[in-house]
Order: C-alpha cells, then structure tokens, then sequence
C-alpha cells in the first residue's frame, strides 16, 4: 500500500500539467478550458475512488465521500483556479490532498460515519471581475441579490456567457452549500514565516483583518525656484513623512501589523511646481481590530504634527473595513494534538492573505493548516513547497479528518 505523500504526488503531478506552460507557470483562469479539463480529470479521479460529484450553478466542484450515517458532513477544500502565470500549488494543495486522503481510506477500508466533501472552488483569485473569493460567496449565497450581467471580464465577456460557454446550468448565485460540521483548508503559505523558522507546520490562529484609506494631503502649488523653502506649502514632502512614519511604526510593531503605502498621485504633477495636492493610498492588515484601532489613530496624531510642520491639511476617508476571522479554536486544539502525535513540528500563525476560509468561516466552524512557500514566493512560476513539508502536514491532516468525520 502506498504512502499518502506518494498517492498524493500521484495526483498532484498530472492535475499539474492543466495550464502549464514550461518557462511561464500556470494560467488555470476559472471556466477557461485548462480549468474546465482540470475540472474534469478530478471528476474521474473522484469518480474512480467512490466519491459522489456535482457542481453548482457557478462551478464549484463538489465530491463527497459518502458515510456510515446521513449527518451534516465535514467540507474541506480550496481553490482550482490560479492567477495568470501562477504556481502549481496555490490552491490546488488544499484538492489534491483531501483527494488522496480519501483514496487513502478507501484502500485501507475505512468508512466515515458522516460525509467528507472535498470543495473545488471556481474564482477564488478574483481574476476575472476583480473581486476574490467570489466562488464561495456563491456557494453561501453572499452573491444572492446581485445582477451576474453587471460582472464582465477585462476582455468584456459578462458572467452569463462564462457560464454558458462552461456548460453550467441554474442559478449562479443559489446558496449550494448545505449544513456542514466544519470546513478545512490546506493551503500554502504564500510568505516566509514557516521557512525562516525551519519548521514544516503552520495552525492558523485568525485570517487578518484589512482595512483600505485614502489620504489627501492639501498644500499649495506655487513656483519650484522663486518660492523659498520656509514659504513652502509642499504636499509631497509632508506625503513622504507621513509615509515613512508608517513604515518604520509597521516595521516596529514586530510583526503585530504589516501597512502599505501602494499608490500615490501628486498635482500640478510637474517638475518645476511645488505639488499642491498629495493622494495616497493605505492598507492595513492585523489579527486584531484593536492593533489596527491603535496603529491607526497613531498615525493620524503624527499627521496632526506633520500639518502645523508643512503648513498643510490631511484628510482621511476610510473606504471599508474586513474583521480579522479567528479560527475554530477546538479544531486548533484538534491540530495541536494529532501533530503532537505525529511528532511534525509546527507554530500558530495567522493567515496575512485572505482564503476562502474566510468566506465560509462566516457560515461553519473552520480552521486552516500552512506549509512552507520556499523564500515566501507565491502567485509566481517559482512557487514551491517540498513534498516532504507536505507529506507531513497530510498524515495530521488525514488524522483529523478521520477524527471529525467518526463524531
């Protein structure tokens, strides 16, 4: 009987080779033809090893070992999809290792007393429309309400006719997802926590939460030689302070929150005119509300400073507000334990990206394991975790399915 790291690699490789392109990674985009055959080969993989299968009105993939008893089953899953000349293991890890757990019992004989349905989810990336995790919020229904007309893609093809052309019939947008126990996702971790620490393992303690501003900085545009620096009503320099206050305050919380800076427009926009108007752009990312309350409200007291220093006027408008999403602590616990006894050594984390877990955490129980991304790459041709990091965190993995599914 073989492993479940070698019946993994069995499916992990050829599922591979859906949207590769040697040299440019892997552009698996959803209802694409790689993602559809990419579809239809788990399909048969399930089909062989007893799984039942369906897909929604969206496309998200459904395959369900069936149980001893008719009880709301355990999901587990991740997302089929990728970015444009992506990795091979975003996503896919968290299909194909449920995939070969199941196989795995079924070679070995073991029947579940309550179903375990592995999710194959369609447009998490969000590069379709822009918005991620949508193949989740279909399946929950959070899409319920909106026009599938009103999402087009970059390349003007709305929603509907993706659909269609995919073969799919039904409402996109009618909840799909039945009462469950709980929900887990493997996933990588897509930066270099886990391999700075030399460690295999990763239980996810909360996905962050995330909040977007906007700042506008006004001065005063006035001549670049015959304005004297003490006259000066620069936006772009009390910009650039505040900026730097940001990064070195990120840089000295340890690790508590990380910030962004990631755009910022200047007008006149002219080499010889001091910038009268700043407008930049800030993320923010915690595990907490109130390390991102805290982090916040200091900057915009060193704001107050900047503008009695720079003769300017700051404004704030806060464009929206996600709440971090702790985990399911007893199934934490579940991952302690079973990892304890499998002797993989691991940390508590959180997860500083978002994941459909954070979706469907809103609706069951949920918690999510991490392996290691090598040098913290993701959504790049170069994404990489070592099937021996990924063999480990499946036998916890398969033990606290077993564990959840005999409740």
């Amino acid at each position: 009987m073989k492993t479940l790291k070698d019946l993994w690699l069995d499916l992990f490789r050829p599922l591979s080779s859906f949207g590769y392109t040697e040299g440019q990674g892997t552009t698996r985009l959803s209802w694409s033809p790689a993602f559809l055959a990419a579809q239809d080969f788990l399909q048969q993989y399930a089909g062989k090893n007893g799984l039942h299968c369906e897909k929604d009105g969206w496309g998200n993939l459904l395959m369900t070992v069936p149980g001893k008893e008719d009880l709301p089953p355990v999901y587990t899953g991740s997302h089929l999809d990728t970015v444009p000349h992506g990795g091979k293991y975003d996503g896919a890890l968290g299909i194909t290792v449920p995939l070969a757990i199941a196989r795995f019992w079924r070679e070995k004989g073991f029947l579940p007393r309550r179903p375990l349905t592995i999710i194959a989810f369609a447009e998490e990336e969000g590069t379709r429309f822009g918005t991620p995790c949508m193949g989740s919020q279909a399946l929950t229904g959070r899409l319920q309400g909106q026009s599938p007309e009103a999402f087009v893609t970059p390349d003007g093809c709305p929603l509907p006719q993706l659909l269609q052309q995919a073969g799919l019939k039904g409402d996109s947008f009618a909840p799909h997802l039945l009462p469950g126990k709980c929900f887990l996702e493997l996933h990588i971790e897509q930066g270099r926590s886990l391999e700075d620490a030399q460690l295999p393992l990763g239980i996810v303690s909360a996905i962050v939460g995330i909040r977007h501003f906007m700042i506008t900085v006004q001065g005063k545009a006035n001549h670049a030689g015959t304005t004297a620096m003490k006259n000066r009503q620069d936006a772009l320099a009390a910009a650039a302070a505040e900026i730097t206050e940001i990064y070195q305050s990120a840089l000295a919380s340890q690790g508590q929150y990380v910030a962004t800076v990631g755009h910022i427009r200047v007008s006149p926009d002219a080499g010889n005119v001091i910038p009268g108007e700043a407008e930049m752009s800030l993320e923010i990312r915690a595990a907490e509300d109130s390390v991102m309350d805290q982090a916040i409200a200091r900057f915009k007291e060193f704001s107050h400073g900047l503008e009695q220093q720079y003769d300017v006027i700051f404004s704030w408008k806060q464009l929206d507000q996600i709440p971090p999403l702790p985990m399911d602590r007893k199934i934490m616990e579940l991952f302690k334990d079973y990892a304890t006894k499998e002797s993989v050594p691991f940390q508590i984390q959180p997860s500083w990206a978002g994941h459909d877990s954070m979706i469907v955490g809103h609706f069951l129980p949920t918690a999510m394991l991490f392996v290691p991304s090598k040098n913290g790459i993701s959504h790049s041709p170069e994404e990489f975790t070592s099937a021996e990091d990924i063999g480990q965190a499946a036998e916890v993995l398969e033990k606290v399915l077993m564990h959840l599914t005999m409740e």
